[in-house]
């Protein structure tokens, strides 16, 4: 599969794009309204919070093989030789995808998690 030059520029762009929304969309803050209908037994809040434990590691994981993952890719190319970053920027592509597809995975966990505190 041959990839234009323009459709390089696009894909480019896009991932430039897509990590920008993805680094400035995180919000730390506290939540200060708690609903006072909500009322919830200690096995309830166990579950609650082993599950939002085990999304937050997996989250994590899928950040931090993404970046691993983006970074040996580069130290690759940084280091071949001037003949092989040819073949480096061939496969570079499926790594570039698998990449945002993790990012993706980690965003989606963290709606899914954020969905899942707000249900009382």
């Amino acid at each position: 599969m041959k990839i234009s030059k323009r459709m390089a520029k696009v894909l480019t762009i896009l991932t430039v794009v897509l990590g920008i929304l993805c680094a400035t969309s995180m919000v730390f803050a506290a939540d200060s309204y708690v609903m006072p209908s909500a009322v919830s037994s200690p096995a309830d809040q166990s579950i609650k919070n082993i599950s939002g434990m085990l999304l937050s590691v997996a989250q994590l994981v899928g950040v931090a093989v993404a970046v691993i993952m983006l970074i040996v890719l580069a130290i690759k190319y940084i280091s071949a030789a001037p003949n092989d970053k040819a073949e480096i920027k061939k496969h570079a592509v499926i790594y570039i995808v698998g990449a945002i597809v993790l990012f993706a995975a980690s965003g989606i966990l963290g709606i899914i998690k954020a969905f899942a505190g707000s249900i009382s």
